[in-house]
C-alpha cells in the first residue's frame, strides 16, 4: 500500500523512489559543487538571471508594442527596457551584478530579521514560543549585518554558496525521502 494513494501499485512507489533518488544526487552533487567553488556558482547563477532579465526585457517590448493605441504604452516600453538594459549590463560586467544581486540578498536577510522580531514581539503576549520568531529574526538580521559589513568581499562567492546550501538540503531531502518503504 502506498501514502500517496492507497489504490496505487507498488510498481508506481518504485519508480517514484528511484526518481527521489536521481534527483536527489543530482541536487546533491551540484550543492557540494556550488559550495567548493562559490565564486563559480555566483558567475553561472548572476549569469542565468542575466539572461532571463534579457528574454522578460524582450519579450516585455514585444507585448508593449502590442498596445501601442494606449497613451501609457511608452511608459511600459521603458520599463521593460530598463530590464533589457540591466541584463546586458550584468552579462557585460558579471562582478557588478553579483554586488546588486548580493545587496538584494542583504536587504531581505535585514528586513525579514526586523520584519520577525516585531512579529515575535507582537506575539508575546498570545504564543509560548514567541522566542522562536525573535531568534530566527536575530539570526536573519545578524547575517544580513555580517554580509553588509563583508559586501565587497562576499559578493563573489555569497550567491554561489547560499545556492549550493540550498540544492545540498533539497538533494539530501530528497535521498532520504528515496529511502521511504512506501511512497
Amino acid at each position: 500500500m502506498s501514502v500517496l494513494h492507497p489504490d496505487m501499485p507498488s510498481s508506481v512507489g518504485d519508480k517514484a523512489r528511484r526518481g527521489f533518488r536521481v534527483t536527489g544526487l543530482v541536487f546533491a552533487g551540484l550543492g557540494l559543487l556550488a559550495i567548493l567553488v562559490p565564486t563559480v556558482a555566483t558567475f553561472v547563477v548572476e549569469q542565468l538571471v542575466a539572461w532571463f532579465l534579457i528574454l522578460w526585457g524582450i519579450a516585455g517590448l514585444l507585448f508593449a508594442s502590442s498596445f501601442r493605441s494606449f497613451s501609457e504604452w511608452r511608459l511600459v516600453a521603458a520599463g521593460f527596457v530598463a530590464v533589457l538594459l540591466a541584463g546586458i549590463a550584468f552579462v557585460l560586467m558579471p562582478g557588478a551584478g553579483a554586488t546588486i544581486l548580493t545587496g538584494v540578498l542583504i536587504s531581505v536577510f535585514l528586513l525579514e530579521g526586523v520584519l520577525s522580531i516585531l512579529l515575535g514581539l507582537r506575539l508575546s503576549g498570545n504564543l509560548d514560543s514567541w522566542r522562536w520568531i525573535i531568534f530566527s529574526g536575530a539570526c536573519s538580521f545578524a547575517l544580513g549585518m555580517i554580509l553588509l559589513i563583508a559586501w565587497t568581499d562576499a559578493a563573489c562567492w555569497v550567491i554561489g554558496f547560499m545556492v549550493g546550501l540550498n540544492f545540498l538540503s533539497t538533494g539530501l531531502s530528497l535521498l532520504l525521502l528515496s529511502r521511504v518503504k512506501k511512497i
